[in-house]
């Protein structure tokens, strides 16, 4: 379900219950386009989150701590200075579409009472934040729009303040109080799944769904016939069926109006990511068991969480992305060329041979010979032998000819081997990176491996170290049998982990013969006495595996060893150690753990 016009209205009546007449105490930006606004009400502090980014754009209350750069934003000092202990007095939704309002008082630099306002746009790519004063003026706003950047509707400092006149869908409740459903309806010519939200303002095609399965359950058992189906015209449905329609239409509008919870979240699987969510039960969902939650900020919390994420860290670690690939295609491109190269050495025993038949049989050559056949006295049978001979040289010279190809291939293989092992130790490490870019979940991830790139020699610019941000730490689980376990990262944090923090006798996983984190199953900390069995290795190597290259394979083996037999060789690269009396775990992973 997007962030829909029904979510704008449920959320709206969540902020009015708790924070009305709440004063603004502290305001983050945390990303260039977002804002969190610490509000006290009801002797309790709020962290109400306004963003207006592109693809996740919505208002909610959260749990989740934001990083904030350590200098704010220039838009939130502005905001400071205008709504910093204000009293908020309102809060609007307009049209019943996305467009939220705050409307707060607080003291100007006059010391009078003014009321200004802070309202999100949440439309897609053109979503913004913007700052409007008392008289109806932009005061500023997240995105700037410039009548050069769009002849619709600009968005500037100094400007007044217009709502988006682009909008001319119907208000679903207006409609029903009027009695204009059928006029509204008849006067669209596309399918009814997209009917419901190209004509009302707050639908989705989700909700849309919703209407019509209703629908035909007011209808009762019917043949595919007469069931409305969502390809179907408005204006081809039979009158019955378009007074259930609205039946339908009214009663769910009417059930979303007054959702005060559970609200309802549907996952691909039990523990699958969240697919969708809804204010009401949906009837044509009754297929997945939701789970449900008292706010819906608080169902939006996790719901985002794992998007939101995601699509940051994609964002912030996208150059990391292609630098890593760029190396690593280089190297991987290095490493085929130089085993091609060392396959052309594996015939240099034939020119040693050469050699040394000319000079066993130097006696017979002549100069300007351009062929010799000779017996090869290698083999028992002494085959004859075609030896090509340069006829500017003399027989003798031939022979030296020979034996310093021989000689240079010779070297040229111990040269490559050297120069392979390092390229496929680059390839390796490269690959660790990668796997760490995927594993990162905060900016302090994301700055640790711009840090280690440089210190690597990958990039010049090292991480923000001045970046007020929170330390990264390694992902931690508890087997079912109580035994803490960590895992790492990235390099950098998988050799703190291993060579810091874990004691000689607890036991240390990881993926064989490729990429992945190093885990740490902490048995010196059990109390003693405290038994555990073989299902503590078992879950554990299962962690190694799904934080690793091998997710998406079916089966993934795994080393394990005590920590006391992992070495870390002198010079070697962050991450990088040789282990022994190691034992192998193959670990199978579920459909839900490679999705």
């Amino acid at each position: 379900m997007p962030f829909d016009g029904l979510t704008t209205g449920a959320l709206i009546r969540e902020l009015k219950s708790l924070l009305l007449g709440g004063r603004i105490d502290k305001i983050y930006q945390p990303e260039p386009d977002e804002i969190v606004l610490n509000i006290r009400s009801l002797g309790k502090m709020y962290h109400l989150l306004l963003s207006a980014d592109p693809s996740h754009a919505r208002f909610q209350l959260t749990e989740r701590k934001a990083e904030t750069p350590l200098t704010p934003p220039a838009f939130c000092m502005i905001c400071r200075k205008h709504f910093g202990a204000g009293k908020i007095v309102d809060v609007i939704q307009h049209r019943a579409d996305r467009i939220l309002q705050i409307d707060v008082e607080s003291l100007n630099e006059m010391g009078d009472m003014v009321r200004e306002k802070i309202i999100l746009e949440i439309m897609g790519k053109h979503s913004n934040l913007i700052l409007v004063d008392e008289k109806g003026g932009i005061i500023d706003c997240a995105r700037r729009v410039s009548p050069f950047m769009s002849s619709v509707r600009a968005v500037q400092p100094g400007m007044e303040y217009r709502l988006p006149s682009h909008n001319h869908k119907a208000e679903p409740l207006k409609v029903l109080q009027e009695g204009t459903f059928q006029r509204h309806m008849s006067a669209y010519s596309g399918d009814l799944l997209s009917a419901f939200f190209q004509v009302f303002n707050g639908f989705s095609p989700f909700a849309s769904r919703e209407v019509i399965e209703r629908a035909n359950r007011l209808l009762g058992p019917l043949n595919l016939r007469e069931a409305i189906h969502e390809k179907d015209l408005y204006s081809a449905l039979s009158r019955e069926q378009q007074e259930v329609l609205e039946e339908a239409f009214g009663s769910f509008m009417q059930q979303t109006e007054e959702a005060a919870g559970p609200y309802f979240l549907y996952r691909e699987g039990e523990k699958g990511k969240p697919l969708d969510y809804s204010l009401v039960p949906y009837v044509h969902m009754e297929g997945v068991l939701p789970e449900e939650y008292n706010t819906l900020s608080g169902l939006l919390d996790v719901f985002y969480d794992r998007k939101d994420t995601a699509d940051k860290m994609r964002q912030k670690s996208q150059d990391l992305r292609h630098l890593v690939q760029t190396n690593l295609d280089r190297a991987r491109k290095k490493a085929f060329l130089q085993k091609k190269q060392l396959e052309d050495t594996k015939d240099r025993d034939k020119d040693r041979m050469a050699g040394d038949l000319i000079t066993a049989n130097i006696w017979q050559l002549k100069e300007g010979m351009t062929v010799a056949d000779l017996p090869n006295y290698y083999e028992d049978d002494q085959p004859i032998v075609q030896i090509r001979l340069d006829v500017n040289l003399t027989p003798a010279q031939n022979a030296q000819k020979y034996y310093a190809r021989y000689n240079k291939l010779k070297r040229t293989e111990e040269a490559l081997s050297v120069q392979i092992l390092q390229t496929e130790e680059e390839v390796a490490y490269l690959e660790s990176i990668m796997a760490s870019i995927e594993l990162a979940d905060c900016e302090r991830d994301v700055e640790d491996l711009r840090l280690e790139l440089h210190e690597a020699g990958y990039i010049r610019k090292a991480g923000d170290k001045k970046k007020n941000l929170a330390r990264s730490k390694p992902l931690s689980f508890v087997t079912s049998e109580g035994v803490q376990g960590y895992i790492g990262k990235n390099n950098i944090q998988n050799d703190q982990l291993t060579f810091k923090n874990a004691a000689p006798e607890d036991e240390w996983f990881h993926v064989k013969d490729m990429p992945g984190s190093h885990v740490i199953l902490k048995v010196s900390q059990l109390e003693k006495g405290k038994e555990y069995t073989e299902q503590s290795f078992l879950e554990a190597a299962r962690q190694a595996a799904i934080h690793s290259r091998g997710k998406g394979e079916r089966g993934v083996a795994v080393d394990h060893t005590r920590r006391v037999f992992v070495k870390k060789p002198a010079g070697s690269r962050p991450g990088f150690v040789r282990y022994t009396h190691q034992s192998t775990i193959i670990v199978p992973l579920a459909e839900e753990e490679n999705s």
